[in-house]
């Protein structure tokens, strides 16, 4: 039951790590290089996240649909563009190993996640300024997660790990549209997974990205607080379902030439607001488990309360692969 009921939040946790990344990556509309409110981390893709696997090696692929029509001001405002539409269609591949040893007491896991986006934009900031829309298929920057420690309770599961998102993605400062974002993300990360019963489960974790600058351009991207959390009910032993969500807060203002930013006609210039990002998302999920080694979740987001970034509807299809 116990080992059942941890692959069953395994899928759940990593299955849509990979797909969002690409999502994420290209949240920032105003920016040409669309740095200014996004973020290298897939915020609120994950839904258990103090739990381990047994030792062994575990293959996932992944589907993303990702969304956005609107872009969002320093107060919320819809900014009005004359055209915007961006859309990413993502497959993925992620690998995470659990160790088959032991630290300070925990089980130990690494990962990696290798996602692919295929993206179209569409961006006039208005009738008389140039049509600035393109697409771009590409590998954007993958994440690494070298080292995750995980403590098992009687109900409460804890992990720490470190996360760090790699500037290997396709990237090209005169370009319309990049997959990557050509910087560096190292992340810090605690979590937990609470059961007060066999059937539910509750998870939290808490992240704190620290961005480095982008030294084609200068830009310097802030730091970003993150709180992702979820609730699941198992409805039978092969079949879960709940709600998961999110809270993103960039804490220090992005900066261009070491001067934080601001943006006049989609352009961003130094001595500005700072264009701090903030969004809050939520939705359902459904898993069905096939086998031990063969599950398959789907999951929905809608953004909201959302300010400096686009707004975006998401759709995943994950899968834990039977080899």
């Amino acid at each position: 039951m116990n080992q059942t009921f941890l692959l069953d939040r395994f899928n759940f946790r990593c299955g849509t790590i990979a797909l969002a990344l690409a999502a994420l990556v290209l949240h920032g509309g105003l920016a040409g290089a669309t740095e200014q409110g996004g973020s290298s981390y897939p915020v609120g893709v994950e839904l258990g996240y103090g739990d381990m696997l047994p030792p062994g090696v575990y293959n996932l692929a992944y589907y993303s649909h990702a969304r956005a029509s609107s872009l969002k001001g320093n107060s919320g405002q819809d900014l009005g563009w004359a055209r915007y539409r961006l859309t990413a269609d993502t497959i993925s591949y992620r690998m995470q190993y659990v160790w088959n040893t032991t630290l300070l007491g925990a089980s130990v896991e690494s990962a990696l996640a290798l996602p692919f986006p295929a993206v179209d934009l569409e961006k006039q900031v208005s009738s008389a300024l140039p049509d600035t829309s393109g697409n771009r298929f590409g590998m954007t920057d993958p994440m690494i997660t070298p080292l995750r420690l995980a403590w098992k309770g009687e109900n409460i599961n804890h992990s720490v790990g470190l996360e760090i998102v790699a500037p290997l993605g396709a990237y090209d400062v005169n370009a319309r549209v990049n997959t990557g974002r050509n910087y560096w993300q190292f992340a810090p990360a605690y979590a937990l997974t609470y059961r007060p019963s066999a059937e539910t489960a509750i998870g939290l974790k808490l992240r704190y990205g620290i961005n480095t600058r982008n030294k084609d351009n200068s830009y310097q991207s802030g730091d970003e607080l993150t709180l992702e959390y979820n609730a699941g009910y198992k409805l039978s032993p092969a079949m879960t379902v709940g709600l998961q969500g999110y809270l993103f807060r960039q804490t220090t203002d992005d900066e261009l030439n070491g001067q934080p930013t601001s943006a006049t006609n989609g352009r961003l210039i130094g001595s500005g607001i700072g264009n701090r990002g903030s969004v809050n998302s939520i939705g359902p999920f459904l898993s069905y488990r096939f086998s031990p080694r063969f599950a398959v979740t789907t999951k929905y987001q809608q953004d909201f309360d959302v300010k400096n970034r686009g707004e975006f509807k998401r759709f995943w299809l994950q899968t834990l692969l039977p080899f």
